[in-house]
């Protein structure tokens, strides 16, 4: 279910590692390897993949994690074992278990999530919004904040669904937030495929006057396959690649040169999280003194195709931009741009 998430976080980590190589490695000239598992999207599958990746490959650092709850059950593995850098998920409770050598690319799903839920409630105004969701780690923290932002406005929670992960048919769920007469329906899920399916049954009940879809999921993996029942949705994200300049246009340039398409937010944060890896460790001056790393990590800044990027003390960096997203044909196009506080 989350395959989209893997093709498209390979391109940008084997494009790290290849310029990485290409300018003389680390550490004195060591070459930099990468060694894939697959997660299967499944918290059970990513344990055994990390823990693989630890015992059998005896790798110096973990790059893992674009689902939460995924994500959640790795951390409890590398745990002051090894240097754990999670490039997508955004859970909260991922970064607050207070775990040294854990850091986080993406912004947390609660800085994500005040910005959107703002713009839904201020700029969108509806008078009630119905939400649906998977009982997932992500979806519990956007739904808290959702409950907060919608509490100090004028807008009504209709209804809030929830659903497992085996759910596929979701036309009792659909039927449920029509008949509460919610103006918009919001859909928190982080699953490529399950995404596509969900939208296609709102779309064959008519769907809503306004549609929205949480934040920093909504990928071509999800838009193509909808085939079209996604087009005018509203979401947002850290990235977007519509009137990028200076080393965020030169990135875009290389990786669409290289690969033949162009990069998302996905490419994006595991292209950064490979390279600041390298760089900590090079810096370092170690490849598995992580407490040494950790520090260096934590006391430096780093630069990326997004301009600085820095980390707090408990491992979470911050994007500097937010974009609100509108799907149009296959792709998202640029609705708002906001400066992260």
């Amino acid at each position: 279910p989350t395959a989209g998430y893997g093709k498209d976080g390979k391109l940008g980590a084997d494009m790290a590692a290849a310029e990485i190589n290409a300018a003389g490695g680390i550490l004195d000239g060591r070459e930099i390897e990468l060694v894939y598992e697959d997660e299967k999207g499944a918290p059970q599958d990513g344990v055994a993949a990390v823990q693989k990746l630890m015992t059998r490959e005896r790798v110096q650092a973990i790059i893992a994690g674009m689902n939460s709850s995924i994500t959640l059950a790795e951390s409890a593995i590398t745990k002051n074992r090894i240097l754990h850098v999670n490039p997508g998920a955004q859970a909260d409770a991922i970064t607050a278990q207070g775990s040294p050598w854990l850091f986080q690319i993406n912004n947390t799903a609660s800085t994500n999530a005040t910005i959107f839920h703002t713009y839904l409630t201020e700029k969108m105004a509806p008078k009630a919004i119905a939400v649906m969701g998977e009982n997932t780690e992500f979806n519990k923290a956007v739904l808290e904040n959702l409950r907060e932002i919608v509490g100090e406005s004028s807008v009504e929670l209709a209804e809030i669904a929830t659903y497992d992960g085996a759910t596929t048919d979701f036309t009792s769920i659909i039927t449920r937030l029509k008949s509460t007469g919610a103006d918009m329906i919001y859909v928190i899920d982080a699953y490529p495929a399950r995404t596509a399916q969900i939208w296609k049954q709102i779309r064959q009940q008519g769907g809503f006057p306004m549609e929205a879809h949480a934040v920093g999921t909504v990928q071509r993996s999800a838009i193509v396959p909808a085939e079209g029942a996604m087009e005018g949705v509203i979401t947002a994200d850290i990235f977007i690649a519509e009137g990028a300049t200076g080393d965020m246009a030169r990135f875009i340039d290389r990786f669409t040169e290289q690969n033949g398409v162009a990069p998302n937010k996905v490419s994006l944060v595991v292209y950064e999280a490979v390279k600041v890896v390298a760089g900590a460790m090079d810096k370092a001056g170690s490849a598995d003194d992580y407490a040494l790393i950790s520090d260096t990590l934590r006391g430096n800044v780093w630069t990326t195709p997004r301009g600085a990027l820095s980390f707090d003390e408990n491992g979470r960096a911050k994007a500097p931009y937010f974009y609100i997203h509108k799907v149009t044909g296959e792709d998202v196009g640029l609705l708002d741009t906001f400066q992260v506080e």
